[in-house]
């Protein structure tokens, strides 16, 4: 990755490039985030939609708050919302990060991996040596 600087928001500048990480899962949501962070990253951690209602503030206001500080996302699509089917679908959560602009990377999401393309999505396999880190720190430096 290299010696690059990333803007925040408030238009200072960061060494690490960010990535919001959203799982599910807590056990796995850590071991992601402990892979990205010795790989150089700051990591935003997100359950995804929760209960009671499954649906995330960004279905809800149209954009993700968390979203302002990443240099990329990494969604894994195994959503609580998708298990009860209520609230924001990992299809509705895939396509407002799509919108942001920001590179998406990709976990658990043979159902709907075919509706978006290549160039607005990296799915990917979830290891951690050229799997989902190798992806997220491509896209970071493609940009």
């Amino acid at each position: 990755m290299g010696l690059e600087t990333h803007r925040t928001k408030e238009g200072g500048m960061r060494a690490n490039p960010r990535v919001l990480l959203v799982q599910s899962d807590a056990v796995e949501r850590e071991l992601l985030g402990t892979w990205f962070e010795m790989s150089g990253f700051d990591v935003t951690g997100c359950p995804g939609p929760t209960a009671p209602t499954y649906v995330c503030i960004g279905d809800r206001t149209g954009r993700c708050p968390l979203i302002d500080e990443a240099d990329v996302v990494v969604l894994d699509c195994r959503i609580d919302s998708d298990d009860v089917l209520e609230g924001t679908s990992a299809y509705d959560l895939l396509s407002l990060y799509v919108s942001s602009e920001r590179p998406v990377v990709v976990l658990n999401a043979p159902e709907i991996a075919d509706l978006f393309t290549e160039d607005e999505v990296a799915f990917i396999d979830r290891e951690a040596r050229g799997g989902v880190v190798g992806a997220a720190q491509r896209l970071v430096s493609e940009r």
